[in-house]
């Protein structure tokens, strides 16, 4: 059983024309792929107006396999339900499950839209192996790699040279003045693999930064001080992020993220809002911060 801790995403897809949509008894979503298997949403609709939605899994393992999810299910920014238990399992590659709606499907006119939306919990997932964007112990990697770094179990064939080049604690681990420099394998302890990975993928340019992996990759961008992934990621969440406001700004009070800081303080726009954010030990936000989140909450009374 794999560790499922932060395996959270969320799904959604907008259905346009409604009416006119009246002779398909099948509408597809568009697919996205998140833990290593394909998600979409699909409508089952039927000639009174009204739907069943379900949300569908496919994994390319031909074994068994098994993924337990706790989902909310919304509609139009309205929540449906929550908490709905799905188990996607089997010997075959696809399964589904659905949930019925009975309201607001009845009298949909041809120019209108609705959006529906699962935000998954993966609350327990077996027999499935997450892809990577790039290998770093196959044959390729150990053949332009120079040195071995050692997390956890695992072991990463990289490049002093490209490591050194975006990070300023490789920089120094790789120099002459450390014992450690003239090693062929380098042991990383307290470092996640999985995160590791994802931090390497980033850096060698493999993959981009989401919603799954920004935390992890911000850790060790900021531990390896390493500036442009810490960027990277600041990016992200300035324009591309869906987590809450409230899960933003920690990350920008944590790792300086200035820029991302201050739009969250101006994007605040109700008094819940500005205390979600608020943390329990006021030491962690410093004076200058307090001067902003004091101005703004002047404009929210």
């Amino acid at each position: 059983m794999s560790d499922n801790k932060g395996k959270q995403f969320s799904i959604s897809q907008e259905f346009k024309n409604w009416s006119s949509l009246k002779n398909d008894r099948w509408i597809y979503g568009a697919i996205e792929e998140h833990f290593g298997t394909k998600w979409k949403i699909q409508l089952d609709k039927y000639p009174n107006g009204s739907a069943l939605p379900y949300l569908s899994c496919e994994s390319s393992e031909t074994g068994n396999w098994s993924i337990n999810t706790a989902c909310d299910l919304i509609v139009d920014g309205k929540s449906i339900g929550t908490g709905l238990r799905f188990k996607f399992n089997g010997n075959s590659k696809a399964c589904s499950s659905g949930y019925f709606i009975n309201n607001d499907f009845r009298e949909r006119r041809n120019d209108e839209s609705f959006t529906i939306e699962f935000q998954v919990k993966i609350t327990e997932m077996t027999g499935i192996e997450e892809n990577k964007s790039r290998s770093f112990d196959d044959d390729v990697a150990k053949k332009s790699s120079d040195v071995v770094l050692v997390v956890g179990d695992k072991k990463f064939y990289v490049s002093k040279l490209l490591l050194t080049f975006h990070s300023t604690y490789f920089e120094s681990l790789f120099s002459e003045s450390f014992s450690e420099s003239g090693k062929s394998e380098i042991e990383l302890k307290d470092i996640d693999p999985e995160g590791f990975q994802n931090f390497l993928e980033l850096i060698y340019g493999m993959s981009l930064v989401d919603d799954d992996t920004v935390s992890g990759i911000l850790k060790l961008a900021d531990f390896f001080d390493a500036k442009t992934a810490i960027q990277r990621c600041e990016d992200f969440l300035l324009t591309g992020s869906e987590k809450s406001i409230k899960d933003k700004f920690e990350m920008a009070n944590k790792y300086k993220l200035e820029n991302l800081k201050k739009k969250c303080i101006s994007g605040l726009k109700t008094g819940s809002e500005f205390r979600s954010i608020i943390p329990e030990n006021a030491n962690e936000i410093d004076n200058n911060t307090w001067k902003e989140l004091l101005s703004k909450s002047a404009s929210l009374l």
